[in-house]
């Protein structure tokens, strides 16, 4: 390599001169890799370059370099290097914004730098509307893409060249991250970019090897996964050309993933490669990832430490070298490797070398200082002089209340090497302990699945994260705070958390962690033998403390949540409990305690009991709710002393849900209906309710219906008295349809809202002009004891429901409409629903997560197809939109006085078929989407195989039956699944039950369709 400071373009046109048909990158031809890899060459590279600055100078003119700057954004291909090097040929600095900035940031960014041009690549429209919407004034133009370059450079006569090689012309402008504010600009100039040619020729201590010739060798390719916009990945380009090393990129067109990472290597048979520890991680988890990384000579990683689990399992298949390139925002680096240690414990050591401007970038960038301070953090080898570990960046350390300092990164690696745990960050900064924030693989948990349990799972390995800490870092398992799924961490484009921004982002939920640090001064300890009194006492003066709206004349058993309570103060109160209750015994209260004792009482008594569940049965405790809610239950007018009116008006509550939906736009279109009023929780109803209804093509004339913010936990629903009285005088049929499903409430969580206000139901029907008739649909669980086909018929049974919330205040609530019909003549339907599908008409698709799509759409992935489904295997069931015509058949048909009082029916196909015959259609259609064979197979063959399918999100996006392997299991037990329905009084109530058709070839190839759109 050269000694002589060139421009990058120069160095490009001399390797197009010398050397044209050598490869200088490497890039897929389609998405997939299933067509090959492509070779760029140099003489390519060249031509595209001289072409667009052509381009750039008809378009916008000749630039002065050291006046003007252009702007690039892209999709992550080649196209960086085409347009930067072009930019710079055509007179302009290449300024490359992130396009992860934010408007503001971006706004900022392209005003200090004087930048009033954009290009771009097709395909980045979002990020360039966000750099017009801070920027109108800006120009903006679309590039050429790279073969139109070609075709367009074959017909270019002469050449632009409006730059200079000057060591210290400014060519280049790159950015820091933002982390601690705006973005600000770094300004490269041909001498630091020359630099990463120069790192060759570093001097080598005895026992030492020179990384960067190991790194970039001549025409020798190697995979890269660094975006180009960042400093990492332009460095990489830069060193790939000044040193001749060709460089194999993945498709832009899709997210970093371990899958896309082996298919390179197995194609492109690379000697070594780079990567950001998070990606290498991924890679060495995956299937076949180990293996295809031990057909490399090296394994080079940068931009932060890498989990010793994964160091150890790669230093046993390769070489593996730390290398400090990607460390830096603002310098390039060159480093030293442990030499002969290849494959011994000090892969992660690197060689500290002293200033020098040959070798430094940073003094390019910088000239006018002599020394720079990097904030880096390293330890130095106990044996093996000269060799460093880096531990992290100086802004990691966290420095606790009491003076005592931590670095977390190895803490937060160790958690990182969890399956179930995408990311974790160390909290404590200025607080009197340390607290952890995790971030699950989403992928991985089922959205109804409390992410509460995941601690459970991940328990044992912060166990050893604490074993391995210092004692003041170690974390309580009370001071850790799950991530939300709608909110996820922050991360750079190395795809590392961003701490600051992460810790930022959380604050309202660090707060909470820590909210019991002035709690021991305000309320004290709770003894381990306080009496029942003590420890109410207690938690009235916590829930004081930490601001819970409860107010003084709330009982003993009122629920909190009824009051407002949220999860932020749940989290908060939880970490106070376990404080509280340590002194003398050692207790930890997770939230999920307090959910499931809701009530001072409940919360008293389970403290009482050092953090355990005495034995009150849920049996026990269903019952007494029945009873507490149907007491004064008495008969007045019977229905058949009612005269009914001539058309319908209609309560239906939840009408935004999906089987509310499809009510009501089936009562809007009923001529029998004179108005509907929709009662839900949020004050936005009618213009979600417009939406999905324009989503689905339904007519959005609402003349007919009134939308209503309600509160069933409140007196008339919390509705004024003109409008309740209103009611009271129209309405005949009141659909019970809203139900919140909420798997870490318990029953008593359900009490002040659903149960209660199911007690105001039946108090609505009792006043009302028409004694409502009011419809009630749940889902039974499991198998009633002792049958093989349930009866149209209520049970007292409290062992039926599903233990949980949920379904054990359905189960409570049936029960009291059952005694309102029986004891005060109110008409009431409980309707039992097996499974609901897609829709028979046109309408929205069966939710693809749902267990059987997710069958389907995971046996296209795997190419087989199960020819049973378990105790699933009678297809009994009742599209979506059939299930709401239903409901309203079974509502219209009660209003006669001649029937019983209390109906019950079950909503499911009388017209069953089994799985087997449909399972030739979903084989054909896949067969057909995929080109490729699919078996047909035993369950059991079919679940063993997707469970060898990697918990990998790319897998679960193919796949997604990963996430409900354990759902599958149980639909292979002995007497698990629904139980069968009768539907012999249904029938009578419902014509469209009565008629409807069995699942057929037509409706399942429409719901295969659907999915696949």
């Amino acid at each position: 390599v050269s000694s002589e400071v060139k421009a990058i373009p120069t160095v490009i046109e001399e390797l197009a001169q010398q050397h044209p048909n050598n490869t200088w990158m490497t890039i897929p031809n389609d998405p997939e890799l299933c067509n090959g890899l492509r070779n760029i060459t140099y003489r390519e590279l060249s031509l595209a370059v001289k072409s667009l600055a052509s381009w750039i100078s008809k378009e916008i003119g000749i630039g002065k370099i050291d006046i003007d700057t252009a702007a690039y954004i892209g999709v992550n291909d080649m196209g960086y290097a085409v347009a930067g090097s072009a930019c710079i040929r055509a007179g302009y600095k290449a300024l490359l914004p992130s396009p992860r900035n934010s408007q503001e940031g971006q706004a900022s960014l392209f005003k200090t730098t004087n930048c009033n041009t954009l290009l771009h690549s097709a395909g980045v429209d979002s990020y360039v509307e966000t750099i017009r919407t801070a920027l109108p004034d800006i120009r903006v133009y679309q590039i050429p893409s790279f073969d139109d370059l070609l075709e367009i450079g074959a017909n270019t006569t002469e050449p632009l060249h409006a730059y200079t090689d000057k060591e210290d012309d400014i060519v280049v402008i790159l950015h820091t991250s933002g982390s601690t504010g705006l973005p600000k600009p770094i300004y490269h100039n041909n001498g630091s970019i020359h630099v990463m040619g120069q790192l060759r020729n570093l001097p080598v201590p005895d026992g030492r090897r020179n990384t960067q010739i190991a790194l970039f060798q001549p025409d020798v390719p190697m995979p890269t996964v660094a975006p180009f916009f960042h400093m990492m990945g332009r460095a990489i380009t830069w060193a790939s050309v000044l040193n001749r090393a060709p460089i194999v990129v993945l498709p832009p067109e899709k997210p970093v993933n371990a899958d896309i990472i082996i298919k390179v290597l197995e194609q492109a048979r690379p000697r070594q490669m780079i990567s950001p520890p998070s990606v290498l991680e991924e890679v060495v988890e995956a299937p076949g990832g180990l293996d295809a990384l031990s057909k490399l000579d090296y394994v080079f990683f940068g931009g932060g430490p890498l989990a010793t689990l994964t160091g150890e399992k790669l230093i046993k298949v390769t070489k593996l070298v730390s290398s400090p390139l990607a460390y830096r925002k603002i310098r390039m680096t060159g480093s030293i490797s442990s030499g002969p240690l290849a494959r011994e414990l000090t892969w992660n050591w690197t060689v500290i070398k002293p200033a020098d401007r040959r070798f430094q970038g940073v003094f390019h960038t910088f000239p006018n200082i002599k020394e720079w301070r990097t904030k880096d953090l390293f330890e130095q080898h106990p044996e093996k002089k000269g060799l460093w570990l880096y531990k992290g960046r100086k802004d990691d350390v966290i420095v606790l209340s009491n003076g005592e300092k931590f670095n977390p990164v190895g803490f937060e690696k160790i958690m990182e090497s969890h399956p179930l745990v995408k990311g974790a960050v160390v909290v404590g900064q200025a607080r009197f302990q340390t607290g952890l924030l995790i971030e699950p693989e989403w992928s991985l948990v089922s959205e109804s699945e409390d992410p509460t349990r995941l601690l459970d799972q991940i328990w044992p390995l912060i166990e050893r994260a604490n074993a391995e800490a210092p004692g003041h870092g170690r974390v309580w398992r009370s001071d850790i705070a799950i991530a939300k799924r709608d909110k996820p961490f922050k991360r750079t484009p190395k795809s590392s958390i961003a701490r600051r921004w992460t810790v930022e982002l959380y604050n309202r939920e660090i707060d909470a962690l820590y909210s019991n640090e002035g709690t021991d001064e305000a309320v004290g300890k709770l003894p381990a033998d306080a009496d029942p009194d003590t420890t109410k006492d207690f938690l009235r003066k916590l829930f004081r403390v930490k601001e819970l709206s409860i107010p003084d004349s709330a009982s003993e058993d009122d629920d909190i949540f009824s009051f407002g309570t949220d999860s932020l103060q749940i989290l908060a109160l939880a970490s106070s409990l376990s404080h509280a209750c340590s002194e003398g015994r050692e207790v930890t209260i997770s939230p999920r305690d307090v959910y499931a004792h809701p009530t001072i009482n409940s919360l008293a008594q389970f403290l009482q009991h050092g953090g355990e569940d005495s034995q009150i049965s849920c049996e026990e405790t269903m019952a007494k709710m029945v009873k507490k809610y149907t007491h004064g239950l008495s008969r007045k007018r019977g229905p058949a002393d009612i005269r009914q009116p001539e058309q319908h008006t209609y309560i239906l509550t939840g009408s935004t849900g999906s089987l509310g939906n499809y009510a009501l736009q089936q009562l809007i279109a009923s001529p029998s209906v004179a108005h509907i009023y929709c009662l839900n929780r949020s004050a936005d109803a009618e213009s979600r309710q417009r939406q999905t209804f324009q989503e689905r093509g339904a007519p959005t004339d609402f003349s007919n219906v009134t939308f209503l913010q309600s509160d069933f936990s409140k007196d008339q629903f919390g509705l004024k008295d003109d409008v309740y009285g209103t009611m009271l005088d129209t309405v005949d049929l009141f659909i019970h349809n809203a139900w919140a499903m909420d798997f870490n409430k318990t029953l008593q969580t359900y009490e002040s809202t659903h149960i209660a206000g199911t007690r105001r139901v039946v108090d609505f029907s009792l006043e009302s002009k028409y004694r409502a008739h009011i419809v009630f649909r749940w889902r039974l669980p499991a198998i009633h004891p002792g049958e093989t086909e349930v009866p149209e018929q209520m049970f007292d049974d409290h062992r039926i429901p599903i233990p949980g919330g949920y379904g054990e205040s359905k189960h409570v609530a049936s029960l009291i409409l059952a005694a309102a019909a029986e004891n005060a003549g109110v008409p009431a339907s409980v309707i039992r629903a097996g499974q609901l599908a897609g829709p028979y008409g046109e309408g929205q698709p069966w939710n693809k997560h749902e267990w059987l799509p997710s069958i389907v759409i995971s046996s296209k992935a795997l190419s087989m197809v199960p020819e049973r489904l378990g105790n699933q295997d009678e297809i009994d069931w009742v599209p979506m939109d059939l299930a709401a015509r239903s409901v309203i058949d079974m509502s219209e048909s009660r209003t006669q006085p001649d029937q019983d009082v209390l109906a019950v029916a079950h909503l499911v196909n009388p017209q069953a078929v089994s799985w087997s015959k449909i399972v030739p259609t979903v084989r054909d259609a896949l067969e057909a989407e995929t080109g490729n064979k699919v078996e047909v197979v035993p369950f059991r063959q079919w679940l063993d195989e997707l469970k060898k399918s990697p918990a990998t999100p790319e897998e679960v996006e193919k796949k997604p039956g990963i996430k409900l392997i354990d759902f599958y299991e149980g639909l292979l037990s002995e007497g698990g699944g629904l139980p069968q329905l009768s539907t012999s009084e249904t029938e009578k109530l419902s014509t469209t039950v009565r008629t409807m058709k069995a699942v057929d070839e037509g409706l399942m190839k429409k719901w295969l369709g659907q999915w696949r759109e």
